[in-house]
């Protein structure tokens, strides 16, 4: 293939630098010889986010604000998706043609961006990291039966039909997609594991229980009220005058990190609870997270939360420090309480029952560490990226193959 030929164009509604997955795909692309342009959002205050030697970025507009509403978000979608066809189609025929588009959701119909090429024999992926109608009903509190929730079902699975292939990041959640309609053929799981170059398969604790004197506990991702971290304050507020040296670290950005900043002070835990300056690089994170005895993922059961295994579980997993978490429906489907301590969703006596426990069983927390290592012995980062890979090749060949006269293979 000519150096024309093996041009991607990686399509995503999102901050690049933030989006581990997206950037995850980048580098996988780049390793195995394409150029890739990214059509992303503006960074914060309209910066330009090209930190990344050897990419392209083009960069159609900055994200609204989280007071824009439903309607503001709706149409700031739309909007992108526009911008995006319009540069996808300019860029094509004016300064190489693509190989391949790579289309993320959230929305899905940001797939539509890629119709014109696609009407030009160029193959598009559509990666889809949420369900949109779980996300909304868990953000609104509205049921399945509700007229948005039905509409959002129905441009899912237009959106599926209009790509070439389907990519998304759980199994639960294919099976998912594929009672909306997606054929098996046309898809498959490409877990969102951690970077084995960021995230080294060795235990990062050290001796962190050689000092009975202290214990760090450690989250880092989203702050949004489905995660829970608000249940972790709490539960926090229960364990400041039992277990000596109690701390939590929450490291990360989100929509409730002020909500979750005036909670501590409410409860006057300033002292033991402890928030990052906002987002922090993935590449960051090993050494802030180096010698935390435990991690605690207090996501709340709900239909959103039951359909996602947070990466940031799999990460703590790959660097040997043992987890809390909840028993959905997806983790339990790549884990199960020999490898992770549960706790019930929604209580945080229950968290500081588990966080107690394990403070005073230190033998348990080396268990869950080496237990949990079993979910690698299962899949692998590099199985995940080669599976990509893989999937990229097939499309970019299949199309080769056409005739351009004919149309036909």
């Amino acid at each position: 293939m000519d150096v024309k030929r093996k041009r991607v164009a990686m399509v995503a509604y999102t901050i690049f630098r933030p989006d581990a997955r997206v950037r995850r795909h980048v580098n996988a692309l780049r390793r195995s010889g394409y150029h890739v342009d990214v059509y992303a959002l503006l960074g914060p205050d309209g910066i330009p986010d090209r930190n990344e030697d050897g990419l392209t970025f083009y960069l159609p507009r900055k994200r609204v604000g989280r007071s824009a509403g439903k309607i503001g978000v709706l149409l700031d979608y739309a909007l992108f998706t526009a911008a995006c066809a319009g540069l996808l189609i300019w860029h094509h025929f004016r300064m190489g043609k693509y190989c391949l588009v790579h289309i993320n959701n959230m929305p899905n119909f940001l797939i539509a961006a890629a119709l014109p090429l696609r009407a030009c024999g160029v193959p598009a992926i559509l990666d889809i990291h949420d369900t949109m109608p779980e996300i909304y009903q868990d953000k609104f509190g509205v049921g399945p039966g509700n007229r948005v929730i039905r509409a959002l079902y129905l441009e899912e699975r237009l959106s599926m039909q209009m790509a070439s292939y389907v990519l998304t990041t759980e199994h639960t959640k294919m099976e998912r997609l594929q009672q909306n309609g997606l054929r098996s053929a046309d898809a498959c799981v490409v877990l969102n594991l951690p970077d084995s170059a960021v995230f080294p398969d060795r235990n990062l604790r050290g001796n962190a229980m050689a000092d009975r004197s202290q214990f760090r506990l450690v989250y880092h991702g989203t702050l949004t009220r489905r995660l829970g971290m608000d249940l972790a304050i709490r539960a926090m507020a229960l364990l400041r005058n039992s277990i000596p040296g109690l701390s939590l670290e929450i490291i990360g950005d989100g929509e409730q990190r002020e909500e979750l900043i005036a909670l501590a002070h409410e409860l006057d835990l300033e002292s033991i609870v402890r928030f990052s300056d906002g987002f922090v690089p993935v590449e960051d994170l090993p050494d802030l997270l180096t010698g935390a005895h435990l991690a605690i993922i207090p996501s709340r059961k709900s239909v959103g939360t039951s359909l996602m295994l947070p990466t940031k579980l799999l990460e703590y997993v790959r660097i040997g420090i043992p987890a809390i978490t909840v028993p959905t429906l997806t983790i339990l489907r790549y884990f199960d309480e020999s490898m992770v301590r549960f706790a019930e969703s929604e209580s945080p006596q229950s968290l500081a029952d588990a966080i107690t426990y394990l403070n005073a069983n230190p033998g348990e927390l080396e268990r869950l560490a080496t237990a949990a290592k079993e979910f690698y012995c299962r899949f692998s980062f590099e199985r995940e990226r080669d599976r990509y890979l893989e999937v990229v090749e097939r499309l970019v060949t299949a199309r080769r193959s056409i005739d351009p006269e004919t149309g036909r293979q």
